[in-house]
């Protein structure tokens, strides 16, 4: 009889299980109302909201909540699938329970400007967690009343790109679904942010986006010639940072090769090969930094950017180092670029900013890989101030007096146009090593080499690659790529297309600043966006420069396409 009723009650356990299930994203955070006053419709309460994206009921009895460095555990309770839940302090229960299911804590507190949270199941495992920022929030609604909102519940992974803040009249949508909702899928691949050197033992490699803690750790591919990795951790809880532990410590002045294969983010986009420069930092000597490249007079919603050249044959660590400003009245204000570990490698760029998705959605040249997030750059004047740098001791590195007339005369304007450093060798301090980088790169080179860099035993010349192109869209030789190096930089260039006969077919460049090295694509269309016939066509290059001096280039090129 003892077996016999030991059955059922094994199978109800099991349905027990299974009716309050506990999954890595079952549940998830699906809004945040960190700074309620002034208040706009809602209670003057901070709040998260929570939903339980599962087909199950899921208990919470047990559960923890992190904010921060505070752990808070959650009172029994449970919540059903596809409904909300929201945690608040428990004297602000009150004001919030016409909204629906309330999670009153003892302890609660989000600050305005940014913080981590993460949610554990009863067995301490975590379910869910972001960091958010106040960069989520849009300018004009930061100054609080309103929350920020999951955009697509079904998009787990996703971060700042799966939030936006809400557009109710009231300020939020709590314990409903939120005020904008579509499919926000990550098709992005992910990348590495940099690679830290945590001590001769340990590396630390930071990706863009959250990242598949078993792929990770177990499936993907990671070697570093030399040297054995006998740990893999993926840090919790935003898993972003993957520390690996060395069998031998890395040797001084010495450089590794670090291989990286078939790494997932959360998403399970694969980022199928990556190679990267590692080794232990020096102690930087003067000049080995430079400052190379300043945006200060953004696009519109834009940001300012710094972008920092190591002239070096050595990795330099950039931590506690700070970039000034020179206001008028002479004086400067400093802030720290991080005060964690930042390796530069020899020869290698950085871009700091504040906002780095920003940058890229407008320099879309940009190399993202090499941009820094830092969390504040001192103001610089659009049309003339200073920017310095100094080490972490204070001491100046590079100093570079800008004014907007710096910038080519011919220019119809200044904004969105950066100043670049023709010479890296050659002093800062000297007006005429810097110009205004060329309209084919957008007008700016955040995180590569500079559009009006001196060249090196430069081969002048324009050459079309390929001579033949089929513009039909099949992925094989459909641009005809004009690529250019010359000498001197800042010269203006217009690029036509004509027909066998004379007649003008595209305008590609039309007196516009091009650089020292670079490349302009012709699509096989003309002025009104139609495809051109097949046949011959001549590309006429000009370029001139201030005074009048020209030199003109003649090339052909043939439109194949193969439906005629």
């Amino acid at each position: 009889m003892l077996k016999f009723f030991a059955l059922p009650a094994f199978c109800y356990f099991l349905l027990l299980c299974k009716c309050y299930a506990q999954e890595y994203n079952s549940v998830v955070i699906s809004e945040i109302m960190a700074d309620p006053s002034p208040v706009v419709g809602l209670p003057d309460a901070e709040y998260l909201e929570i939903y339980n994206r599962s087909e199950k009921v899921v208990s919470l009895k047990g559960w923890k909540l992190v904010t921060g460095a505070r752990t808070s555990v959650l009172p029994d309770s449970s919540i059903a699938p596809g409904l909300y839940a929201l945690i608040c302090l428990s004297s602000k229960a009150g004001l919030l329970s016409k909204y629906g299911k309330v999670i009153g804590l003892t302890s609660f507190s989000l600050t305005n400007e940014g913080l981590s949270l993460g949610l554990y199941n009863s067995n301490n495992k975590l379910v869910y967690s972001i960091f958010y920022t106040n960069k989520w929030w849009v300018s004009e609604k930061k100054d609080g009343g309103f929350s920020i909102e999951m955009v697509d519940v079904g998009n787990p992974c996703g971060e700042g790109e799966n939030w936006i803040t809400s557009v109710d009249k009231s300020g939020g949508t709590p314990g409903l679904k939120s005020s904008i909702s579509k499919v926000t899928r990550d098709s992005e691949l992910p990348f590495v942010e940099r690679i830290d050197v945590q001590d001769n033992g340990q590396l630390l490699i930071v990706f863009n986006k959250r990242m598949d803690s078993l792929n990770v750790v177990a499936g993907a591919t990671i070697d570093l010639p030399g040297r054995k990795i006998i740990r893999k951790q993926l840090d919790l809880p935003l898993f972003h940072i993957l520390r690996l532990t060395l069998d031998v410590s890395l040797l001084k002045d010495q450089e590794y090769s670090l291989s990286i294969r078939n790494v997932a983010d959360c998403s399970g986009n694969l980022l199928r090969a990556s190679v990267h420069r590692v080794g232990l930092p020096s102690p930087a000597d003067s000049g080995d930094v430079v400052i190379n490249e300043v945006l200060f007079n953004p696009r519109d919603s834009g940001v300012d950017f710094v972008e920092l050249y190591n002239r070096s044959s050595r990795f330099i660590n950039l931590k506690n180092w700070t970039i000034g400003n020179i206001k008028t009245d002479g004086s400067s204000a400093f802030n720290l670029i991080t005060s964690a570990d930042l390796l530069i490698s020899p020869h290698a760029y950085l871009v700091v900013t504040t906002d780095p998705k920003l940058v890229k959605e407008q320099y879309s040249s940009g190399l993202q890989a090499n941009f820094f997030e830092t969390s504040a750059l001192p103001s610089l004047p659009n049309t003339e101030g200073g920017v310095i740098l100094r080490n972490a001791g204070s001491g100046e590195f590079d100093r570079f007096l800008y004014s907007e007339k710096m910038h080519h005369e011919l220019l119809s304007g200044y904004e969105g146009v950066s100043l670049e450093k023709v010479d890296s060798d050659v002093s800062s301090s000297v007006t005429g090593n810097w110009q205004s980088a060329s309209s084919v790169t957008e007008y700016a080179t955040p995180g590569y080499a500079n559009s009006q860099r001196r060249l090196e035993n430069p081969e002048y010349y324009f050459k079309i690659e390929p001579e033949a192109f089929s513009p039909d869209n099949d992925g094989q030789d459909d641009f005809a790529v004009i690529k250019y190096k010359q000498h001197p930089a800042a010269l203006l260039g217009t690029i036509r297309i004509f027909s066998v006969n004379g007649r003008l077919v595209r305008n590609l460049l039309r007196n516009e600043l091009i650089g020292t090295n670079g490349e302009v694509s012709w699509d096989g269309t003309d002025e009104y966006g139609q495809l051109v016939p097949t046949g011959y066509y001549l590309v006429l290059i000009d370029c001139f420069d201030n005074f009048g001096k020209s030199i003109q280039y003649k090339k052909r090129v043939v439109v194949a396409r193969k439906n005629g």
